[in-house]
């Protein structure tokens, strides 16, 4: 996992007092788990927090014309968007 950027996004969101909500996509890779038969894992290498507005109660993702040309990269670079991540406060 690429902790350096998710740290970032976590930062960012303590900043604000966790009072902005953020969601961002996940960009990385299958490959096999060795620690269980047949297993499959996730390996993240890149977080991508679109275009955004964040409040108290959730984020609300806005059109991204850079979203298809960050699709391009990842794929160039042998990865894929395999899930996204958000903030919450309970």
């Amino acid at each position: 996992m690429n902790f350096k950027e998710m740290s970032s996004f976590v930062g960012h969101w303590q900043r604000q007092g966790c009072l902005e909500q953020r969601i961002a996509y996940l960009y990385g890779y299958y490959s096999e788990d060795p620690n269980y038969p047949e297993g499959v894992r996730v390996n993240v290498e890149a977080i991508y927090e679109p275009p955004q507005i964040g409040d108290i109660n959730g984020a609300t993702e806005l059109e991204d014309p850079k979203r298809h040309i960050v699709d391009m990269i990842a794929l160039g670079l042998g990865l894929e968007r395999i899930g996204w991540i958000f903030t919450k406060i309970d």
